[in-house]
């Protein structure tokens, strides 16, 4: 079977590298690189990173023809390039290896639903299947991918791109250089119900959704509208795969959202908070500014400026990780706590007798 490259095979010297990425070389500069591999697996053609003490260790037995590292001492015998930033360096380099994204070109596909009085920019590209609803408006340089689907009201701005399925509804606001992922829902209704005689009613959500510019979403995350108001991403937040974000809720700029996050309704993210992977929010909580949560965290409680939680219910990192650490002591010590009992009451009868 012949397995297609994942993208086409660039030739450089490490040099070329150095100065694509804004590095110096350590070495043989001359040496051609041929693709980008892991540590333990790049061969003699591959080029390698290390952005942490632990991979740069790992290097001197790495079979890589040359790696990118930092500023700090790496044994290594492979050409080096030194960089400020690695994980910059590589993200520049992937860019470059990447080209361009398959999207669809400038125009309305034959196969598209356009409203005739949506308003489209210059230089926007409209998918196979694509909607977009009565009264909306796309932004110049705009990309909708298959089958994306942009409701009446909503606002799409310039340069942003809803990837295959991606979903903005009814009168939401997303602004510039957002990037949806496929089969993210922005805008549907808010879980609200109340219950009369043993029946579960809905109740309407009349808000909107607004995402600010540059906020990045996964594939299969989705933001609810608001009951009355906006649920409201800040400028530059990114969210993973498969992310909750309930009515009402209020996201902080420069927040990172991991993977199965939940967040309930009009709980309040400051900025750049981090919810780790599977981190669940309750309802009407506050999250100051620079707020960290470990992955698995549960968020019962206010959260102030700066603190880092772990745990359920979470509380200050360290001090759960010594809870954690004493729990694995707790079967020896019911066990002393047992010999000491029944020596106690040893004692006590001999007392009594």
């Amino acid at each position: 079977m012949i397995v297609p490259a994942i993208m086409p095979a660039k030739t450089m010297t490490v040099q070329e590298i150095a100065d694509l990425v804004g590095g110096t070389v350590e070495g043989d500069a001359s040496r051609r690189i041929e693709g980008i591999a892991s540590v333990d697996s790049a061969g003699p053609s591959k080029l390698t990173f290390a952005a942490d003490q632990k991979r740069a260790a790992q290097l001197a037995a790495s079979q890589a023809g040359a790696a990118i590292v930092g500023k700090a001492p790496v044994a290594a015998a492979m050409p080096l390039i030194r960089v400020d930033n690695v994980q910059a360096a590589m993200a520049k380099l992937l860019g470059e290896l990447a080209g361009s994204e398959d999207l669809p070109p400038a125009g309305v596909h034959p196969s598209a639903v356009v409203a005739p009085d949506a308003q489209i920019g210059p230089g926007v590209a409209i998918g196979p299947g694509a909607v977009v609803g009565a009264r909306a408006s796309i932004g110049a340089g705009g990309v909708l991918c298959a089958h994306a689907c942009v409701g009446a009201d909503a606002v799409v701005g310039e340069k942003t791109i809803l990837f295959e399925g991606a979903v903005v509804r009814y009168g939401c606001v997303v602004g510039r250089r957002v990037r949806i992922g496929p089969n993210t829902v922005i805008g549907y209704d808010g879980f609200g119900y109340y219950t009369e005689h043993g029946v579960h009613h809905k109740i309407p959500h009349i808000g909107n959704v607004v995402i600010e510019d540059d906020v990045e979403f996964g594939a299969c995350s989705c933001v609810d509208r608001g009951k009355f108001d906006s649920t409201r991403v800040g400028a530059g937040t990114k969210v993973d795969n498969l992310v909750q974000i309930a009515h009402n809720v209020q996201v902080g700029r420069g927040c990172i959202l991991v993977g199965q996050c939940g967040i309930a309704g009009s709980a309040r993210l400051g900025d750049y908070v981090v919810l780790g992977g599977g981190t669940g929010v309750r309802d009407n909580v506050t999250l100051g500014d620079g707020v960290q949560c470990a992955a698995h965290s549960a968020i019962a409680a206010d959260v102030a400026d700066g603190e880092v939680v772990a745990g359920t219910p979470a509380g200050p990192a360290k001090e759960v990780l010594r809870m954690l650490l004493a729990s694995k002591k707790l079967p020896d010590l019911l066990k002393r706590v047992a010999q000491l009992q029944a020596r106690l009451e040893a004692l006590e009868s001999s007392k009594d007798n």
